[in-house]
């Protein structure tokens, strides 16, 4: 039987139904990168979130690995490059948490948009101020969605429901356009838009994708929203965006200074903007807990479950 370690807590349903297809499907949530390479070369697949990075030197010493599957959509803690030319397939499931990201968004906006995070603050403080947290609705904004993979057509679906009006911008598919988004250049779509979401895998080019350039260039204020890759967005520019005016709110549930692992960094070793960013009314701040539903665990599974039959079944 071929052997699949998961190492990650994934859906019940997965290991079940890979049982039924003939393959033999062992657990350990307590795994190290250390244990792992001195492991038996018997195993077939691997099934991980951000456990332990996958590099070269883990992945030489498992030449009979034939796949790994990185639950979620980002697979920056694996060396696709390497492992593809070893013969390993690296498949991801961004499908699985696309719906999920969606509705958290839509959730960040309405909480920046209507001040509930600091009207809830000032009513337990004692305060009772109406006027100072009147909001604007929905409607109002003009929305541009940058990365139109998988989250972004989910979140432009909820926003056109809602009756606003998206654009989309996509560097790798400038045509992935559909009745949900109009698709349009970087330029104009940041010409059009007050509310900008982040949706974009990471990659080094999209380092610090928003940066002082960026938020520079708008030609008028904006909201932000990262439910991406926290490092997409540097957030000492975003405090200086916030400083100046240039940004009026932001909604973020990754942050820049997230380990492989997605744990933040301890508050005693944040840095200033860290401080800074937390302090602030028009701040939202999330533990990158976008895609984490019970539903979308077992999508997870059933996308990641799929791939592997098609693949190797």
């Amino acid at each position: 039987m071929a052997s699949i370690l998961i190492v990650d807590r994934v859906h019940p349903y997965l290991a079940e139904q890979l049982q039924t297809r003939g393959f033999a499907c062992t657990t350990d949530l307590t795994e190290t990168y250390e244990q792992f390479c001195t492991r038996p070369d018997n195993l077939f697949g691997l099934v991980i979130r951000s456990r332990f990075v996958v590099d070269q030197a883990l992945l030489d010493t498992k030449p009979s690995l034939r796949f790994i599957v990185r639950i979620g959509s980002g697979v920056e803690n694996i060396d696709v490059a390497y492992a593809e030319s070893r013969g390993v397939r690296v498949i991801s499931t961004p499908e699985g948490n696309a719906n999920a990201v969606a509705e958290h968004c839509l959730g960040l906006l309405l909480g920046l948009l209507r001040h509930i995070s600091a009207a809830d603050r000032e009513v337990r403080a004692g305060e009772w101020l109406r006027e100072k947290n009147k909001g604007t609705e929905l409607q109002s904004h003009t929305y541009g969605i940058i990365g139109y993979g998988h989250t972004g057509p989910a979140f432009a679906r909820v926003l056109t429901a809602l009756g606003c009006k998206v654009y989309a911008y996509d560097r790798y598919n400038p045509h992935a356009g559909d009745q949900n988004a109009t698709m349009v250049s970087l330029e104009e779509l940041c010409t059009r838009c007050d509310v900008i979401s982040l949706h974009v895998n990471y990659i080094p080019e999209n380092k610090h994708f928003v940066n002082d350039a960026f938020i520079e260039q708008m030609p008028h204020p904006f909201l932000l929203l990262n439910s991406s890759r926290g490092l997409v967005v540097d957030c000492a520019a975003l405090e200086c965006g916030l400083q100046a005016g240039k940004v009026t709110a932001a909604a973020l549930d990754v942050l820049e200074y997230e380990s492989t692992r997605l744990k933040n960094l301890p508050k005693a070793e944040w840095p200033e903007a860290m401080h800074a960013l937390a302090a602030r009314d028009n701040v939202i701040l999330t533990p990158h807990v976008g895609g984490q539903t019970l539903d979308a665990e077992l999508r997870h599974a059933k996308v990641a479950l799929e791939k592997i039959v098609t693949m190797f079944c």
